[in-house]
């Protein structure tokens, strides 16, 4: 049975490979850290980086352009109209 790298139980003890982490982590530079502008954005700019991304993510799906992508992002994250009448008594009558 192989030996895997954090097994406690080696297969043998001649051919156990030294077990070194997979994952290492970096402390970021002061160059690479986010500014704190960027970390409390506004809902607006939220919502827009999220509108741009949807429209990429349409178009590259879709294979149509991004103004099209764009159209139809907006007629789907349009907002509902209000209505005086909830869907729960909608169903009811």
């Amino acid at each position: 049975m192989p030996c895997l790298p954090f097994s406690n139980t080696p297969s043998s003890p001649s051919n156990t490979p030294k077990a070194h982490p997979s994952i290492v982590l970096h402390t970021p530079s002061d160059e690479s850290s986010p500014s704190p502008s960027l970390l409390f954005q506004s809902t607006s700019q939220t919502a827009a980086a999220y509108r741009n991304r949807y429209a990429a993510y349409l178009a590259a799906t879709f294979n149509i352009s991004l103004e099209a992508a764009m159209a139809d992002m907006n007629h789907q994250l349009a907002p509902r109209r209000a209505s005086d009448v909830s869907e729960a008594d909608a169903y009811r009558s």
